[in-house]
C-alpha cells in the first residue's frame, strides 16, 4: 500500500510539513500516534539503502540512520567512499565488472538493468529490511522499482531528474517509473520539485528539505596555518570545490584566471578534488601560463574542504545544473562570499548582491569581474559572507528534517 504524503509548499522553508492519511507530522509530538508504539515495540528497525556510496550527501543520511536502525548499504560500488561506521555494507556482484572502471559504469548501469534489478530483489528477500531506500531516478531508484519491494523511499539526486530525462528518452522512461513506484521521494530544492512533477510525479509523496547538517562544518586547523602551508599567507585565496566533470564547467573558471591575475597579480587560485576532467583542466592552466597561481588538492575529505574553505577569501562555483548544492551552504556556513551560476538551484539560495553574486553559465568574463570586484572590495566580501552565513543558519535545521524523515519511514512501515 503506498502511503499518501500531502505536500505543502512553503517558499525557502527549512523542511515541509507533511500529512499521512490523516496523520499530521512534524517535529513535534507523535507520542499517541500508532506508529509511535510501533517504534516502541520494533525498537532496531532494518533498513536497506541502496546507492555507490561516491557523496557526502550518503554519508549524511547514512550517519543519521544508522544510529537508532540496522542499516544495510547495498551497492554495485567496490570501494565505495562514503560510508560511514555501524553501516553493513553489501557489495553486490554481477558480470563484466571490468575493474570498477568509472567509464564503464555508464554501461553497465544501463544495459544490466534487469541483472542488477534481480540482484537486489535476491539481496533483499534475504535481508529482510522494514524499508528499502534508492537513490538516483535513473539508477538504484529504477532498479528498485523493477523489483517491486515495498514500501519504498526514493532520493532524487539532481541530474537524474534536472537533465537526464531530457537527454534520452529511455532516461525519461526510467525517471518516470521509478517516481511512479516509489512510496515516498525525497528531495533537496525547489527545482527538482518541478522537474519531478512534470514528469508525473503525485506532489502529495514529496519531502523536500536541504541536505546539510550545520555540524559537519568542522575545521582542521587555523586559516592562518592552511594560508602559510600554501605560500599565500598574504594572498586573496578564490576556490572551487566541484568534481572535475563536464556539468560543472570548471574550465571556465580556468578561463577566467589569467583575466583575473591580469589585474589582481596577487590572487592565487585552489582547485579541489578531480574527475574524469582533471588532466584536461590541468593542461589548459599550462596553456594559459598561469601555473604559478593555480594549486590543485587532488581528492580531498569533507573535513579538509571545509578547511581549505575557511581559508579562501571567495568561492566559486560555475555549474551547469545543480538542486541544493552542498558545497555551496558549505561555503555560506562558514562566510566565504560566492560567485555562482544563474541557475534555479543557486537562485533558491543566493540573491545577488546581499548574500552572494550570480553570474550567466559559461561566462568567463563575469566570472573574472565579479571575482576582481570582490578583490578590491574586502567590505563588500565581508557583507556578502555574513548575510551568507545569516542564510544558511535561519533555513538549514538538519535534526528537526530528520525526526521528520524517521516518522516517515515509521508510517510507511505501518501502511505497508
Amino acid at each position: 500500500m503506498s502511503v499518501q504524503l500531502q505536500y505543502l509548499p512553503t517558499a525557502k522553508n527549512s523542511f515541509d510539513v507533511i500529512k499521512v492519511k490523516g496523520w499530521h507530522i512534524s517535529s513535534g509530538d507523535w507520542c499517541e500516534s500508532n506508529s509511535n508504539r510501533i517504534m516502541q515495540k520494533n525498537k532496531m528497525t532494518t533498513i536497506a539503502y541502496l546507492h555507490d556510496g561516491t557523496s557526502v550527501y550518503d554519508e549524511l543520511f547514512l550517519k543519521h540512520l544508522v544510529k537508532k536502525n540496522r542499516v544495510y548499504f547495498l551497492t554495485f560500488k567496490a570501494k565505495p567512499r562514503f560510508v560511514p561506521k555501524g553501516t553493513n555494507v553489501v557489495t553486490m556482484q554481477e558480470p563484466l565488472r571490468l575493474a570498477d572502471k568509472e567509464w564503464f559504469e555508464g554501461i553497465r548501469m544501463y544495459t544490466l538493468f534487469l541483472l542488477r534489478s534481480l540482484l537486489i530483489k535476491l539481496h533483499i528477500r534475504r535481508l529482510k529490511p522494514h524499508v528499502v531506500i534508492g537513490c538516483m531516478a535513473t539508477k538504484y531508484g529504477f532498479y528498485l522499482a523493477i523489483a517491486g519491494f515495498k514500501p519504498t523511499i526514493l532520493i532524487v539526486w539532481g541530474s537524474d531528474v534536472l537533465l537526464a530525462p531530457k537527454r534520452f528518452f529511455l532516461f525519461r522512461f526510467m525517471s518516470k517509473y521509478a517516481l511512479k513506484k516509489a512510496d515516498a521521494i525525497i528531495l533537496d530544492s525547489q527545482v527538482q520539485q518541478e522537474a519531478i512533477i512534470q514528469l508525473g510525479c503525485n506532489p502529495s509523496r514529496i519531502l523536500k528539505f536541504p541536505w546539510f547538517d550545520l555540524e559537519d562544518a568542522h575545521v582542521e586547523n587555523s586559516r592562518d596555518e592552511v594560508r602559510e602551508k600554501l605560500g599565500w599567507k598574504d594572498n586573496t585565496i578564490i576556490i572551487n570545490a566541484r568534481s572535475h566533470e563536464p556539468i560543472y564547467g570548471v574550465e571556465y573558471l580556468i578561463e577566467a584566471i589569467p583575466e583575473v591575475v591580469r589585474k589582481e597579480p596577487k590572487s592565487r587560485f585552489l582547485i579541489l578534488g578531480q574527475g574524469t576532467l582533471t588532466k584536461n583542466l590541468k593542461q589548459r592552466v599550462e596553456q594559459l601560463q598561469i601555473s604559478e597561481y593555480v594549486k590543485f588538492t587532488g581528492r580531498v575529505t569533507r573535513a579538509q574542504t571545509f578547511t581549505y574553505l575557511n581559508a579562501s577569501d571567495i568561492n566559486v562555483s560555475t555549474s551547469f545544473s545543480d538542486g541544493t548544492s552542498a558545497s555551496l551552504l558549505e561555503a555560506m556556513i562558514l562566510a566565504v562570499p560566492s560567485v555562482v551560476t544563474q541557475i534555479p538551484g543557486n537562485e533558491e539560495w543566493i540573491e545577488d548582491g546581499e548574500n552572494g553574486y550570480l553570474i550567466p553559465i559559461r561566462d568567463s568574463k563575469s566570472l573574472a569581474e565579479k571575482i576582481v570586484f570582490l578583490i578590491r572590495n574586502n567590505e563588500s566580501r565581508k557583507k556578502l559572507g555574513e548575510n551568507a552565513r545569516k542564510t544558511v543558519g535561519a533555513r538549514v535545521h538538519w535534526r528537526e528534517n530528520m525526526k521528520v524523515f524517521d516518522k516517515l519511514i515509521q508510517k510507511l512501515i505501518e501502511e505497508a
